[in-house]
């Protein structure tokens, strides 16, 4: 007997909700997913070349599905990891698949609504380009201003094949209460590029990121963050790039700023082949005596010809800038946050024009305090 799966769809409020966090129109993308809760509650696809699915008919589907699923991590890694691996219900998350050759002209939108109040939250997601493909992809996860408090666990597997291009851009608005444990994984192919910005400015409880990338000869990797934490808000963040094929580079940019929050940040660049070259930025920024700033960029190199190098810094508002600014008619207040703005501009042309207006809006909710 065959089963009927019945799409619900988006309601009106939630796409209103998702839209701050990069959600646009389905008839300007390429695809689009969205998870609530602990079901793939919609999928939309207008691009015959892009393939979504929910991860557990993914496997049913697509006998080689079951090789990418903790084909990047231990599934003994951690005690969260374990007991994804372990559990005896299907997973819930989405696979995404991008067939070879492919020039996907739109985006594909892929987002996280955690909707009950002190929820619990498990996905683990597995993106596929195949060789030679290029798509940019969205990504953004939202709770109802109703959901305080919850905990959200994601594990992430993405694949690009030799010569795939990926541009990527994610934004996570939480709940002030929730925690959230993040655990990415990423193998970039000979000649592959990948191209990622974040962006986590709401408050936040407890926030652990752990991400963990390796790249493949002439591979490359960019990628920026901005990372803020109001009073009450801890944000963990620990990292390595693996640059493992013979030229292969990489550049991670991280500007961190603490307006009385914690903020740590461990990154690790590791040049394993000839010929590899990477940079580590690690920027942070206090803005009162409450909270701290821990960076640690190390560099480890297996080659001789391997060059990394890193830079890092964490400092208050220049009292310098602020009375130049003020000198030329500006208030402290405003002067201050045109410092702060400055300092977390993400690069714009690493930026999707679609969502640099939401990122903009979101730095200066932040700034204000009004997130």
């Amino acid at each position: 007997m065959t089963t009927l799966h019945i799409d619900p769809g988006v309601t009106a409020e939630e796409k209103e909700r998702l839209a701050n966090v990069g959600y646009g129109a389905e008839g300007e993308r390429a695809g689009t997913c969205v998870v609530v809760n602990q079901d793939v509650r919609h999928i939309g696809v207008n691009d015959e070349k892009v393939e979504i699915l929910p991860l557990k008919d993914a496997l049913l589907r697509y006998d080689w599905v079951q090789d990418l699923m903790f084909g990047l991590v231990d599934p003994d890694a951690n005690a969260h990891v374990r007991e994804a691996a372990e559990s005896r219900h299907a997973p819930v998350g989405h696979f995404v698949r991008i067939r070879a050759g492919a020039k996907v002209q739109l985006p594909v939108q892929l987002f996280t609504l955690l909707e009950m109040p002190q929820g619990r939250q498990f996905h683990h997601n597995v993106t596929l380009i195949e060789k030679d493909a290029e798509v940019e992809m969205i990504s953004g996860s939202a709770v109802p201003k109703t959901v305080h408090s919850g905990h959200h666990i994601s594990l992430s597997e993405t694949y690009l094949r030799e010569g795939a291009i990926c541009r990527s851009v994610s934004i996570e608005q939480w709940g002030a209460g929730m925690e959230v444990h993040s655990y990415a994984r990423s193998h970039v192919g000979k000649g592959a590029r990948s191209t990622d910005s974040k962006v986590q400015m709401s408050p936040i409880k407890h926030h652990y990121a752990e991400s963990r990338m390796i790249i493949e000869e002439g591979g490359m990797s960019s990628d920026q963050s901005v990372i803020f934490a109001p009073a009450g808000t801890q944000r963990i963040m620990e990292s390595e790039i693996h640059l493992k094929g013979g030229g292969a580079h990489s550049e991670s940019l991280t500007r961190m700023v603490s307006a009385g929050g914690s903020i740590s940040n461990k990154a690790l660049l590791v040049g394993e082949a000839k010929a590899t070259k990477g940079f580590l930025g690690c920027n942070g920024l206090k803005l009162t005596e409450q909270g701290e700033i821990l960076s640690v960029p190390s560099l480890l190199a297996r080659s001789s010809e391997a060059q990394l190098s890193h830079e890092a810094s964490i400092g208050m508002i220049s009292q310098e800038k602020l009375a130049y600014l003020m000198s030329s008619g500006m208030s402290e207040d405003a002067a201050r946050d045109l410092i702060i703005q400055g300092f977390l501009t993400l690069k714009d042309e690493l930026l999707p024009e679609i969502v640099r207006e939401e990122v903009k809006k979101m730095i200066a909710a932040a700034n204000s305090g009004s997130l």
